[in-house]
């Protein structure tokens, strides 16, 4: 586990948030593998965790991401996006007042295994692949609730 010198993904609104704790973490494979681009490399994912003093505020924390989620794009709550510019395989997990982002770069995607990795994790939405589509996965808002419009 790596915490200097970190770049990762940019998370648009959620980085400037007012935060009880927050910690970004890259975690590396111990073995090299063939990426995408034929290079010899550790197999990488960037962890960002945020954790808020509460429910209304990790609310009002979701409320402000969507319009200007990771690099700046906008999404609705509980609707799919077929295409994320800029996007690297992410996936979104939240769990009572925490946000965790974990996000591989596009040159490692692999469908197959992001798939496995994707289902292994409690997630709430993730994206598919190298910008988007993004999809809600399980416990998707309701369209309709106005609690992070």
């Amino acid at each position: 586990m790596k915490t200097l010198n970190l770049n990762g993904e940019n998370l648009g609104a959620l980085e400037a948030e007012e935060t009880a704790t927050r910690t970004h973490f890259k975690m590396e494979a111990r073995e090299k593998s063939e990426d995408n681009l034929g290079r010899s490399i550790k197999r990488s994912v960037h962890v960002h965790v945020f954790s808020f003093e509460s429910l209304d505020d990790l609310n009002w924390a979701m409320k402000r991401w969507l319009p200007d989620f990771i690099d700046h794009s906008a999404v609705r709550p509980g609707r799919d996006v077929k295409n994320v510019p800029n996007v690297d395989p992410s996936v979104v997990v939240i769990d009572g007042t925490s946000i965790a982002v974990l996000t591989q770069s596009c040159s490692q995607f692999d469908l197959e295994s992001f798939r496995d990795w994707r289902q292994r994790m409690l997630t709430y939405f993730g994206s598919a692949g190298c910008e988007g589509p993004l999809m809600w996965t399980k416990n998707a808002p309701d369209p309709k609730d106005r609690t992070w419009k």
